[in-house]
């Protein structure tokens, strides 16, 4: 018996257009998903094809943990922490409010949106406590809060069933941000992470026996 694996990295958009390729009633592939520190393993095609198709997506979540988020958005305004704190702690509630919603309904999708919900609000959660201690310093704690988030708000951004009105608007914020936070905060390119997909393939071929020969005479 013969064992056949593949894996590959393929970048968040172009995901669909392999999907497209793929067999997906052919048992063997197996999907995770990297968001930052948030990793999603073992996602089946059958999710990955309800995501893609998923008009009961709700529009309103990417304005709810981005674009109303001026703390994510706006390093140059967000630089004490008494200001920065109460907007941590709203994003931190909303997040776990929006995962206890999606957890008591039946979504495919949902087994990928609560992990990510979820790590926006453990971002929140560490940048406050680490803002409530003496001396913190904010515009680090804060930096590395928005490197936290970064990666997984650009998969809500870059979702497929995304407003283009609410694409464009969140697009431009992140891209205003990332610029505030390599020009004035001295933050590094590199850890500003793209999420992107990691698909593997995995089958068992049977080897088959060579044939036997009949005896001469």
């Amino acid at each position: 018996m013969t064992h056949l694996e593949i894996v590959m990295k393929i970048a968040l958009n172009e995901i669909w257009n392999f999907l497209k390729m793929v067999n997906s009633k052919e048992q063997g592939w197996s999907y995770s998903l990297c968001a930052g520190k948030v990793k999603i393993d073992s996602i089946t095609t059958e999710t990955m094809l309800s995501l893609k198709d998923d008009d009961a997506y709700d529009t309103e979540l990417l304005p709810s943990i981005f674009t109303f988020r001026e703390i994510l958005w706006q390093p140059d305004v967000f630089t004490d922490a008494s200001m920065s704190v109460p907007s941590l702690r709203i994003l931190q509630a909303f997040c776990e409010e929006a995962c206890v919603e999606m957890e008591e309904t039946n979504k495919q999708s949902n087994e990928i949106y609560i992990p990510l919900i979820r790590g926006i609000g453990n971002c929140s959660g560490k940048a406050m406590k680490a803002l409530e201690k003496e001396k913190a310093d904010v515009k680090k704690i804060l930096g590395d809060f928005r490197t936290c988030a970064f990666p997984i708000i650009k998969f809500f951004i870059y979702h497929p069933k995304n407003r283009i009105d609410y694409f464009q608007d969140a697009q431009n914020r992140l891209n205003y941000a990332v610029k505030i936070m390599l020009t004035q905060f001295y933050g590094r390119y590199t850890e500003l992470e793209d999420p992107y997909w990691r698909v593997s393939f995995s089958k068992s071929k049977q080897k088959k026996e060579p044939e036997s020969k009949p005896e001469e005479q």
